[in-house]
């Protein structure tokens, strides 16, 4: 009697449907609170985007597709996720897809293929080539105008259409394409505001397949911040500022082709040397040391810190390091 008294009494107080049912409001609500949070916000990446999203996120991220379709490995807005990690993580990672960015204009796709940059386009031919390069002026109009128009289809550059048309040499194609391509990407540099994601899909380079990549990324990215002519510093530039190293940024720098006026503005970050201090050494105006300034500060190489900070004993500088480092392999 006592036993089955006693389990009387275990079925009544713990009875097994509201057990399955108790974590289900939990649940709601970490939905609702992940729901609330801003979309850049759904994964929690590595602090260089080296890991891959988890399908939860990718759901989250893309909700009018379905996972099994798109595999969404990063994305993010640029002023929490710069470009330069972007394409970092794209290089490191050998990534092969796309990343498409998207801002006030025709977004903007990046084909990847094994961490190599293949091309840069959009649907815009306008926003593409505003002009009308030499090459083409003896091609037939119509020929032309039928590759802008298939390019506003599918984004296929109307200059690798011409080539396939052998409208105008594939070399030469190929080389308009990189270099307009890189134009178009540097406008994404100074958007205030642009959100880019990238898809791991090999099938969206099947068009381009006949087009070889660019290998180093590194160099690609430093030439389309050559093409921003007016960069927007509104925060980071401050002529009493002082640029110093980020935590790889010094070795990342040394792997860099640099021009001769980039090398020699590289060769003053020492941590003590204001922005208005070094464009005094080298004889620059204020506008050039911005502009030189923006394309480390864009590649985070460098940081810039408040002039209050300079009071500490200045630091080796670039040349000075690598003589340094010199002296000891010997």
């Amino acid at each position: 009697m006592e036993s089955s008294d006693s389990e009387e009494r275990d079925e009544a107080d713990s009875p097994p449907v509201p057990q399955e049912e108790g974590p289900m409001p939990e649940a709601g609500a970490n939905v609702e609170s992940a729901q609330s949070d801003e979309w850049w916000s759904a994964s929690e990446p590595a602090p260089d985007w080296s890991q891959p999203s988890t399908d939860a996120t990718e759901t989250e991220v893309v909700p009018t597709k379905e996972p099994s379709t798109v595999d969404v490995y990063f994305c993010g807005h640029t002023s929490l996720f710069p470009l330069s990690r972007a394409l970092r993580a794209i290089a490191n990672e050998r990534l092969t897809g796309v990343m498409r960015s998207f801002w006030e204009q025709e977004p903007i796709e990046l084909l990847a293929r094994d961490g190599e940059i293949v091309s840069v386009t959009t649907r815009d031919p306008d926003l593409y080539c505003p002009e009308t390069p030499a090459l083409l002026t003896s091609v037939d109009v119509v020929r032309v105008d039928r590759a802008r128009a298939k390019q506003r289809e599918n984004g296929t550059p109307f200059f690798l259409t011409l080539a396939r048309e052998e409208s105008i040499p594939l070399d030469a194609a190929t080389e308009l394409m990189r270099h307009y391509g890189q134009k178009l990407f540097s406008e994404i540099w100074t958007a205030p505001r642009a959100w880019i994601m990238f898809e791991k899909n090999a099938d969206l380079l099947s068009d381009v397949a006949d087009i070889e990549g660019e290998p180093n990324v590194r160099d690609w990215a430093l030439e389309t911040l050559r093409l921003v002519e007016n960069p927007e510093q509104p925060a980071s530039f401050d002529p009493t500022s002082i640029p110093a190293y980020t935590r790889d940024g010094f070795e990342r720098v040394q792997r860099l082709k640099l021009t001769s006026d980039e090398a020699q503005f590289a060769s003053q970050f020492n941590g003590a040397r204001s922005v208005q201090q070094i464009a005094k050494n080298l004889r620059l105006d204020l506008k050039s040391a911005r502009q030189l300034l923006f394309r480390f500060l864009a590649l985070e190489i460098v940081e810039c810190w408040p002039a209050s900070t300079a009071e500490e004993p200045e630091q080796p500088s670039f040349f000075q390091r690598l003589r340094g480092s010199g002296r000891r392999d010997r």
